[in-house]
């Protein structure tokens, strides 16, 4: 394989890479940073509802992200082929996998909406085990999976339009279903202006109210797209049995990958719930902390992976391993810049989240080691994006399960339960998990094997 770029690729490439890098990242950071907002308004509105709320919320959140996230990471095989074809010229092609994509998602997404017909979810009895807050996070979780077919759904024009460059799409679609989300917090949660005080299932009824407005908007725009417009994704000549396999050959490792993160989270919020209710309160409101940094960063990995599917997809090997690098230097400067915020502002951040005056103590330590570790998670957390991009999920995956699950789950209930450290020595295990991540991250994009995938 020839990794030099002939010519016309040698032109100022280094100062253009970092230019591209950011027209296209920066309406993905808006975007994510519109769903970190979120999720500080959600923490703070439902954290003046006490310690229980707050934590019945966090596990609530944190089981849908695992559904979601899991199933949602169709969004990865789909954005792979379509940046691929869009970068051999291939426009119908590209257009084609969007439909492959619906065919896959729609039935799906109705399927997980079912599970809101369930009045009892076993799984929530196994990491709860106070009563109340049982009690809270299955009717949270429960008005949540309805939103699941619309997030599904949209899920696919988000991916298309994210491999063909048009990033804004998904930012204009954050931002509607955030300042959506808002407000009806506001009315349901608390019950202002004639609307019922919904409290914990409020905050969760906004959320599936602003994802079925959100899923019309993608329609809507999806309709009016140029490109299209001049490329009909609804045509039946574009229903390929080998492009949906391909989608979900892609996919399926994101989904895995996803599925271990957030299922050792859950794991991580079980064990943190084993030290007490305001250790587990904090924890979410920690998790809200770090999705300022992390949300955007992954915004970053986003873009980067579709300017590598398009650089491989147009045979220019080199030109894909510096956006890479770009990413990272991107990444590295913003999420550094939110790693020192949170070490300089701690406890006035946490003081934001709630007026416990013990949720706030036990929260301190552990957002000064998250702090001191985001330069770590942005090389992490981007590299592995943009090896996604090309193509190398089934490795990115195993190296997520050895880290979460065989190291660092063991690790944080060594510290918190056995050492008896508590939430710091649970927290410090995230922070050394993040160093790790990083280094075997790098150690994979240095070599050549991810540009070898096809797709």
């Amino acid at each position: 394989m020839d990794l030099q770029m002939n010519g016309s690729d040698r032109h100022p490439l280094h100062n253009f890479i970092p230019d591209r890098v950011f027209k296209l990242a920066f309406p993905l950071m808006l975007g994510m940073m519109s769903q970190v907002i979120l999720n500080v308004v959600d923490a703070i509105m439902v954290g003046q509802l006490g310690a229980d709320a707050l934590a019945a919320a966090g596990v609530g959140s944190m089981i849908w992200m695992v559904v979601a996230l899991t199933f949602g990471s169709l969004g990865t095989g789909t954005q792979i082929i379509v940046s691929r074809r869009w970068g051999e010229k291939n426009r119908e092609a590209a257009s084609g996998a969007l439909l492959n994509s619906l065919i896959i998602t729609i039935p799906l997404g109705l399927l997980l909406t079912s599970l809101a017909l369930f009045e009892t979810l076993p799984f929530i009895d196994f990491l709860v085990k106070q009563q109340h807050v049982r009690e809270l996070t299955t009717d949270y979780v429960r008005i949540r999976f309805l939103g699941l077919c619309f997030l599904l759904f949209a899920t696919s024009f988000l991916a298309y339009f994210d491999g063909v460059s048009k990033t804004r799409a998904r930012m204009y679609f954050m931002i509607i279903i955030v300042s959506l989300n808002v407000v009806l917090n506001y009315l349901l949660i608390f019950g202002k202006f004639g609307f019922p005080r919904l409290e914990v299932s409020g905050a969760a009824l906004a959320t599936s109210l602003s994802l079925a407005v959100g899923a019309i908007y993608i329609l809507i725009r999806a309709l009016r797209d140029d490109t299209l417009r001049h490329h009909p994704f609804f045509c039946r000549d574009h229903v390929h049995f080998g492009v949906i396999k391909n989608t979900v050959r892609f996919a399926l490792p994101k989904s895995g990958r996803m599925f271990f993160i957030f299922t050792s989270f859950l794991l991580f919020l079980k064990i943190i719930g084993m030290v007490g209710v305001a250790e587990l309160a904090a924890s979410n409101i920690l998790l809200a902390i770090l999705s300022f940094s992390f949300m955007p960063g992954w915004g970053i990995g986003i873009a980067g992976a579709t300017l590598i599917g398009q650089s491989l997809g147009g045979h220019k090997y080199l030109a894909a391993r510096h956006y890479g690098w770009a990413s990272v230097r991107f990444g590295i400067l913003f999420m550094g810049v939110s790693g020192a915020g949170f070490i300089i502002f701690a406890r006035p951040i946490l003081s934001l989240f709630t007026p416990d005056p013990e949720v706030i103590r036990v929260g301190f330590a552990p957002l000064i080691i998250l702090g001191s570790v985001q330069v770590f998670n942005a090389i992490g957390v981007i590299l592995a994006g943009c090896l996604e991009g090309a193509g190398a999920t089934h490795w990115v995956m195993k190296m997520d399960f050895i880290i979460q699950w065989i190291i660092l789950l063991p690790l944080a209930y060594l510290l918190a339960v056995v050492l008896d450290l508590e939430s710091v020595g649970a927290w410090a295990s995230i922070g050394f998990g993040m160093i790790l991540y990083s280094l075997v991250m790098v150690r994979k994009f240095r070599g050549d094997s991810w540009m070898n995938i096809s797709a």
